[in-house]
C-alpha cells in the first residue's frame, strides 16, 4: 500500500519468464490476470471477497472489461497497479485500475461486477455487499467505450476450441480471463505477427464450464483513435449460446 486510503489499494507484480511472446512483450491478458488478482487481494481486505460474500450468500462475476495500455512491458520489469471500487450503476459495482511502470502509468482500466445470488443467480443490490463504505474521491481511470460492446455477426476468421478444467474459476465458472485469450485463437497468425494488442472491451453474456466447446470467430472492424480493431465472438457450440464479445485494438509492428 502507498495510500493512506484503505479503499486504494496498491501491488507491485513482476514479469515472470513464463509470460512474454514471440518479442519480448507480454500478452494484454497478462495485465487482465494481474488486475483479476489485484481486485481479490483488494476485496478480501475491505471484507467484501470471495470468502465474505459466500458467507452472505452472493459471489461476485465480471460482467465487463476496458484495458488500454500505451505499451505492453515485458520480461524483467515489474507493474505496479493500483486499483479502487469508483462507483454503485444500479446494479453494477465499477472498479478501475491504473498500470505504472518505473516511468509512471502506461495502462489504464475500468470493469463492471455484479453480485449474483448463490441460489438464484439474481442480482443483488451492490449496496448490499459494499454497507456504507465510501468511495474515494479520485478521478476515473478509463470510461467506456460505448454502451455496449458491436455484435459480430458472422466472422471471417474462425477457430473451435474446448476449454479445460485448469480453465475454471474458484466458483466453477471458466475463468474470465481464459475467455479473452479464447477469442484471441481465431486471430490469424499473420495478423498477429504484424501487431500487437494494446486494448480490449470485453463483455460477458452467458457462463460456461470445464468442458464446453466453442466457436471463436473474428473480423477487422475498421480504426478507431489511431489504431485498428478486430471485432470478436465466443459462441458454445453445443446450444449456441453467445458467452462473451469483444472489440481489440491492435497497432502495427
Amino acid at each position: 500500500m502507498t495510500t493512506n486510503n484503505p479503499m486504494v489499494f496498491d501491488y507491485t507484480y513482476d514479469i515472470r519468464s513464463y509470460e512474454p511472446q514471440p518479442g519480448g512483450s507480454v500478452c494484454i491478458t497478462a495485465i487482465c490476470d494481474q488486475m483479476q488478482d489485484i481486485a481479490s487481494r483488494h476485496a478480501d481486505t475491505l471484507g467484501f471477497g470471495y470468502g465474505d460474500l459466500q458467507a452472505t450468500g452472493h459471489f461476485w462475476v465480471l460482467a465487463r472489461v476496458f484495458l488500454t495500455m500505451d505499451r505492453l512491458p515485458g520480461f524483467g520489469e515489474s507493474c505496479r497497479l493500483r486499483t479502487w471500487p469508483s462507483g454503485i450503476e444500479r446494479l453494477v459495482a465499477t472498479r478501475d485500475f491504473l498500470i505504472h511502470d518505473a516511468k509512471g502509468v502506461i495502462g489504464r482500466a475500468t470493469s463492471n461486477w455484479v453480485a449474483l445470488d448463490l441460489e438464484t443467480h439474481h442480482a443483488s443490490k451492490p449496496e448490499a455487499v459494499f454497507g456504507d463504505r465510501v468511495f474515494p474521491d479520485v478521478e476515473r481511470a478509463a470510461a467506456l467505450p460505448g454502451k455496449a460492446v458491436p455484435r459480430l455477426k458472422e466472422g471471417e476468421h474462425a477457430t473451435t476450441l474446448t476449454s479445460r478444467r485448469a480453465d475454471q474459476d474458484i466458483n466453477n465458472h471458466v475463468n474470465s480471463v481464459r475467455y479473452a485469450e479464447f477469442c484471441m485463437e481465431s486471430v490469424p497468425q499473420s495478423w498477429l505477427d504484424s501487431h500487437a494488442c494494446l486494448a480490449l472491451d470485453l463483455q460477458f453474456r452467458n457462463e460456461s464450464q470445464a468442458g464446453d466447446t466453442y466457436a471463436a470467430a473474428c473480423s477487422e472492424a475498421g480504426p478507431d483513435n489511431g489504431r485498428e480493431t478486430l471485432l470478436h465472438s465466443l459462441k458454445r457450440t453445443s446450444d449456441d449460446k453467445e458467452i462473451v464479445r469483444m472489440r481489440s485494438w491492435w497497432e502495427a509492428l
